[in-house]
């Protein structure tokens, strides 16, 4: 990633830079990465002559291409959330957009290029839970001051088992919107609720439909919801169930409706997991929802046991100037994955993107999760030309299906190189000690990645992975740097190890005798030690900490001391650079049933044969990160998340904490950073510059509220008196990871958890 190599040769610096002229920050910054990665939400061609696409994720925010999606934007100024879940257009002008996220509805006068919240009308924001999760936005084509927004979380109308089902669940009873539409009349300045007028109080709405209509007339909309069809006829007053002909679970996901007859009209259908038998799929009426007749003929029709395993349709678009022909998006992994198309209105489908046969029409890049359909679009100005995204991928067919192509990243040799669509979440960077040029990447659900041209390109490595998903802790021995030692897991479930490489990443072997089939956060490298046989140490999430003293081929538990009430949840570890016995781990709390136990921070000044915890005298009770000073062994940093102890009763606030004299006594450093409440720092990195004042801090966002916790990445050059934030015009507030380049410390590297990978150039770290 970086311009300088070893010495000091020049190279070009990689493309995408987002120049930044914020008046408190001095740093540059570009998305780096191999592109794609992450899941895609929803995606919207605007009927302009650029042919322009904007693409919706679920932690990355928002893209936009004016080349049909050959190179990319972010477009996250403006947005508090970004967790997005549809983008709609004003026809008359498609420069003014909406933002449908699930911290409510955003707006933009200007093309994306910046965004403006529009809540008014909406419930009160909330820190705790998502108060109102805007799902589908649709705009009056005839009068586009009416916006109408339906509330729901879509994801969670199709993975039933997961967590995202709880989101609206767990409002309180007195602010619950579920079963609600939003209305305005005045171009989204303010909103009312329409409620109680026919729709199920329980019901999500997944999706809306709206029939053009007469100026001065009133509205036909449609509404599929997690307990079925609707209908109004009075511009959403009133509501009627539309639901005969449907399955008795009539869980409607997707809906669209013939332009060139409004009676014509298909919706999909659920097909819950687990059931005996299989009752989904695409539904059709011609009497404006009256009555609805199946129409799966050459559709994937597996009950499965689990929602990847049973086939379901929650994506379905219409050409609308041929309005037989539509497409719709297998969402299980198997069988037979991707999009579908029929020519005669329904009666017969046919597999279109063939990605998993020989020889398959799918290229899907450098990602081979395969091409389960999370959302589909079509081109209104070009019909043949459709996307579709996936959890990791962008895919595109210019002729109506025939082949389909990735449109996020490019290849060179071995090596992809990103668009500018960078979609992935990052747990940790290194840049390797020996070339700059090197720099190592462990990604959430994609691995572990490394780039041999400053972060131009990447490659993905081999190994002989149980777990090779996800990489949490990357370590690089300094003094042989072709031994590299990765953390691969995870993140659903608590399982993973360690594995070590012996030739820069390419290849890798599993070194875990003794250690716990467990999510490996932290691993720390004791530089002092014997370099054949290096002393490692290993936070085993719920298992505490392991020690191995012949460089991973036996480990041993060292507990003694460690945690609070049998808490072992480590999420980092360090060893003292100054002296090898003194170790320093950092905890996150630990909450089961209502009752908390407190995380924080201990040391052991025997290599880990006992522990004792260290910052009594202003407890921290999540610890993510940990920094010692190079210069003073008694100067500490730690970046803290907030956290509720539900046993105390009591809120601990986050930030970066610091001590002077080895953790006997504490600050919290937040000046700059904005209110100390909700304030969560992941990761923090000290500079050799300005006489190691100058530190960078990280901030990341937590669940389930309307407002992102994350508020980008910040600068001291005081040792962390005062802070200045300096990302602002990255785009990008959620971060989670850290890293300097050792070689050249004007050049920072920030781990996003959505955006990839950002290169930030600090031409002056001193000021």
């Amino acid at each position: 990633m970086s311009p300088l190599s070893g010495a000091g040769k020049i190279v070009p610096i990689v493309c995408f830079l987002l120049l930044s002229s914020h008046p408190q920050s001095t740093v540059s910054w570009s998305l780096l990465g191999p592109g794609g990665g992450g899941w895609l939400t929803t995606i919207t061609v605007v009927d302009d002559a650029d042919h322009t696409v904007y693409v919706g994720c679920d932690v990355g925010g928002i893209y936009k291409s004016r080349d049909n999606g050959a190179s990319w934007q972010l477009k996250n100024k403006g947005l508090s959330t970004y967790y997005v879940q549809d983008i709609a257009y004003v026809p008359q002008d498609p420069a003014t957009l909406y933002a449908a996220t699930r911290g409510g509805v955003f707006k933009s006068t200007d093309g994306g290029d910046s965004w403006e919240i529009k809540r008014n009308g909406f419930p009160d924001e909330s820190e705790y839970y998502f108060s109102a999760p805007v799902s589908d936005i649709v705009v009056d084509p005839v009068s586009p001051d009416i916006v109408y927004a339906g509330i729901g979380v879509p994801r969670a109308g199709y993975v039933l088992e997961s967590f995202y089902w709880t989101e609206l669940e767990n409002q309180p009873e007195e602010k619950k919107v579920t079963g609600t539409i939003f209305k305005s009349t005045d171009a989204a300045a303010h909103w009312s609720a329409i409620r109680g007028t026919g729709i199920d109080p329980s019901a999500m709405i997944y999706s809306l439909a709206l029939i053009p209509h007469a100026v001065n007339a009133s509205a036909t909309l449609y509404a599929a919801t997690s307990e079925g069809v609707y209908k109004s006829s009075d511009s959403g007053a009133t509501w009627t169930a539309k639901n005969s002909g449907l399955p008795s679970d009539k869980r409607a996901m997707a809906l669209v409706v013939n332009p060139q007859d409004s009676n014509i009209l298909y919706v999909t259908i659920w097909s819950a997991p687990g059931s005996a038998t299989w009752a989904g799929g695409v539904y059709k009426s011609i009497n404006g929802g009256e009555t609805w007749v199946v129409k799966n003929s050459g559709l994937p029709q597996k009950p499965g046991n689990v929602e990847g395993r049973t086939s379901n349709y929650p994506a379905l678009v219409m050409d609308s100037s041929h309005p037989d022909i539509l497409y719709v998006g297998n969402n299980s992994w198997t069988p037979d994955p991707g999009v579908y198309k029929t020519e005669d209105g329904g009666e017969h489908w046919g597999w279109s993107s063939m990605e998993d046969v020989d020889p398959s029409n799918v290229d899907l890049g450098w990602i081979n999760y395969g091409a389960a359909v999370k959302t589909l679009a079509i081109d209104p100005l070009l019909p043949s030309r459709l996307y579709f995204g996936t959890s990791t991928d962008l895919i595109k067919t210019q002729d109506g299906g025939k082949n389909w192509v990735q449109t996020y990243t490019t290849q060179n040799g071995d090596s992809w190189q990103g668009t500018g669509l960078e979609t992935t979440c990052v747990q940790d960077i290194v840049v390797s000690p020996e070339d700059s040029q090197t720099i190592y990447v462990g990604y959430w659900d994609m691995g572990f990645l490394k780039s041999t041209d400053g972060g131009q390109s990447f490659k993905r490595t081999s190994g002989s992975f149980e777990y090779g998903a996800n990489t949490f802790s990357i370590t690089v021995d300094p003094d042989k740097p072709a031994q590299i030692f990765a953390a691969f897991g995870w993140w659903e479930e608590n399982k993973g190890g360690v594995w070590k490489s012996n030739d820069y990443g390419e290849n890798w072997t599993p070194v875990r005798t003794n250690l716990p089939d467990a999510t490996i956060w932290s691993l720390a490298l004791d530089t002092n030690s014997p370099k054949n046989s290096r002393t490692l140490y290993a936070a085993s999430y719920n298992h505490g900490i392991y020690k191995t003293i012949d460089g991973g081929q036996s480990w041993s538990q060292i507990n003694t001391g460690l945690g609070v009430n049998g808490n072992m949840q480590v999420r980092k570890i360090v060893v003292d650079p100054h002296n090898s016995s003194v170790l320093y781990a950092g905890f996150e709390a630990k909450t089961v049933d209502g009752s908390t136990d407190l995380g924080g921070l201990f040391i052991s000044r025997n290599g880990g044969a006992s522990w004792t915890r260290l910052d009594n005298s202003l407890p921290q009770i999540n610890v993510w990160d940990i920094a010692i000073d190079p210069h003073d062994a008694k100067t500490l940093y730690t970046a803290v998340s907030s956290g509720y102890d539900h046993t105390g009763e009591k809120d601990y606030y986050g930030g970066v904490y610091k001590s002077k004299d080895g953790g006997v006594s504490w600050q919290q450093l937040i000046t700059g950073m904005g209110e100390q409440k909700n304030l969560n720092v992941s990761a923090i990195a000290i500079s050799p510059a300005n006489g190691y004042q100058t530190i960078y801090a990280a901030t990341t966002d937590a669940p389930y509220h309307d407002n992102s916790s994350g508020r980008g990445i910040f600068k001291s050059i005081d040792g962390g008196n005062h802070w200045k934030p300096i990302s602002d015009h990255a785009k990008v507030l959620d971060f989670t990871a850290l890293a300097i380049d050792p070689s050249n410390p004007t050049f920072l590297y920030g781990g996003s958890g959505g955006n990839g990978v950002l290169k930030g150039i600090d031409l002056h770290p001193e000021e």
